[in-house]
């Protein structure tokens, strides 16, 4: 491992006030630090902001979901895997989230997240270097420490803040700083957000079964000598991030912490980095990866650094910007904490034995009636929780049969293409352009099959995902037996086997959320 010293006295001097002229002019070359925005077909950042010595760095807005009009209001995530190998370090578990920033229009609340990481060319600007920049500027900055990457954003928020401060973010009077961001942070923005379908969220990679070499720079044949490289060479994710997978290991705000099956572990302890590196082989590389090391050096005592730790910063502000947000923030808290508590036993109970107490029989005939009226009420929207259980258990059996079927008439066109390929082989010259436009004809109608079939197996995650995440076990069960118990009375055979194997497969679901599709599409097809 290579190692750099710590550059909080050297950056913070070299940007100061007494630093040479910092113009907060933009002048790089798009492609030195948006080369999305630069490409033939551009697709510009959703935020830019200048740097030292004429240089940028872009960042994209991540949407966070919640009321904006309640300062306590968040969003509930999950986030890590299900499998047992590494779940130690990120097992499935709820978080929160919510952004430093409201968007009145869209109704979201937002952060930014820096759309690459930090290059070389920028982490000069920062250290007060402003050579004529080249095209080895855009590699990935590697050899930082965790010291190092807090140094930087040091650096860079106190020069924003003293040179292009009107160009910074604000909510309600707290202006944006950069830092490093938080595993939650990280996470969500790699997973897409709330650009993907919440079924799609939880899934092990944000492209599924897609080809990772696509997205990440990593070990694999032909790929380099696991050497960080230049970012932006790989697609982007969901939200147009580049790189969050693989080049330089990236480095995270807060110290690791073990998962505890589901909540985080009473120990702190070193650095996390998140993503993968270059040197990572693809196996290492998802989004709920983690990676914990210790902050020194067991060798020399010095603060660990690697030539494959990197950072990708986000934007964002403290909480507590003016009086205003906090007297709104004490307010909702004390209406919250005020609010009757949520009684645990049956209310229908509680309400009868308030009956039998009462003596006066004018009240107690007034509570009897209301208790009536409750039943009704309680009974109907039991009913209709049911109804739409049920629904989604059909759906689901109906689309556990689509897939099926599906994937039975693709093989049985894929028999006839290679029946038309043996036939082309001892065919004339003139009999094998007839057969050859034979059988691109099956090729397309499998292409649209397989479309239909990426449909359908979407629509099946989300009825799995919405059993798990809407309703609790002992609704799922009583919604599962009802319905099995119809379509038994119904003589509906297929579709009640249809619905076991939809429920098989639920069981399945409910211990790896986090299924590829392939893996989701051969759950269905072993049905």
């Amino acid at each position: 491992m290579s190692r750099l010293p710590v550059l909080s006295g050297a950056i913070c001097l070299a940007i100061g006030f007494g630093a040479p002229v910092l113009s907060q002019e933009i002048t790089w070359p798009v492609e030195l630090y948006d080369p999305a925005g630069a490409a033939e077909t551009p697709v510009p950042a959703d935020l830019v902001l200048p740097m030292p010595c004429g240089g940028a760095m872009a960042f994209q807005k991540v949407a966070v979901p919640v009321n904006i009009a309640d300062p306590l209001d968040d969003r509930r995530i999950r986030v890590g895997q299900s499998q047992a190998e590494s779940g130690f370090a990120d097992y499935l578990r709820s978080e929160y989230i919510r952004g430093a920033f409201d968007d009145p229009a869209e109704g979201v609340s937002y952060y930014y997240i820096a759309r690459y990481e930090l290059t070389q060319g920028q982490y000069a600007a920062l250290s007060g270097n402003c050579a004529e920049p080249s095209r080895r500027d855009r590699i990935a900055k590697g050899g930082l420490s965790w010291f190092d990457a807090v140094s930087l954003s040091q650096a860079y928020s106190e020069w924003l803040y003293a040179e292009a401060r009107d160009a910074l973010p604000s909510q309600a009077g707290a202006v944006a700083y950069v830092r490093l961001p938080t595993e939650v942070e990280w996470e969500y923005a790699v997973r897409g957000g709330a650009r993907v379908d919440p079924a799609i969220f939880p899934a092990r990679r944000f492209f599924g079964d897609g080809d990772l070499g696509a997205y990440a720079v990593h070990v694999a044949p032909g790929a380099g000598r696991g050497e960080v490289t230049a970012v932006g060479l790989r697609a982007p994710n969901p939200l147009g991030l580049y790189d969050v997978y693989g080049n330089a290991e990236e480095l995270q705000l807060e110290p690791f912490r073990l998962n505890a099956v589901g909540r985080p572990h009473g120990q702190t302890g070193g650095l996390v980095t998140r993503g993968g590196s270059a040197q990572s082989a693809a196996e290492q590389i998802y989004s709920a990866q983690r990676s914990e090391y210790p902050l020194f050096s067991p060798v020399d005592g010095k603060a660990l650094a690697s030539e494959v730790f990197g950072l990708r910063l986000v934007l964002t502000t403290n909480i507590a910007g003016s009086d205003e947000t906090v007297a709104a923030i004490h307010d909702r808290w004390v209406e919250l904490a005020d609010a009757p508590a949520q009684d645990e036993a049956d209310p229908l109970a509680n309400l009868a034995g308030l009956i039998e107490d009462e003596l006066d029989p004018r009240r107690q005939e007034a509570l009897t009636a209301l208790q009536h009226e409750f039943r009704t009420a309680q009974a109907a929207a039991e009913a209709a929780l049911n109804e739409a259980a049920k629904s989604t258990l059909l759906s689901g059996a109906a689309f556990v049969g689509a897939l099926v079927d599906g994937n039975a008439e693709i093989q049985r066109q894929q028999d006839n293409v290679r029946a038309f390929v043996d036939r082309i082989r001892v065919s004339t010259p003139e009999q094998q352009v007839s057969l050859t436009a034979q059988a691109e004809i099956i090729v397309a109608r499998m292409e649209g099959l397989r479309q239909v079939q990426r449909t359908y197996l979407l629509s099946f995650r989300s009825a799995l995902e919405t059993l798990v995440e809407e309703l609790p076990p002992s609704q799922r069960e009583a919604a599962f037996q009802l319905l099995t118990d119809e379509l038994s009375q119904a003589g509906q055979g297929r579709v009640s086997g249809l619905l076991q194997s939809f429920w098989n497969d639920l069981e399945t679901y409910l211990t790896r959320p986090d299924m590829s599709d392939g893996d989701l599409l051969a759950l269905a097809l072993a049905s």
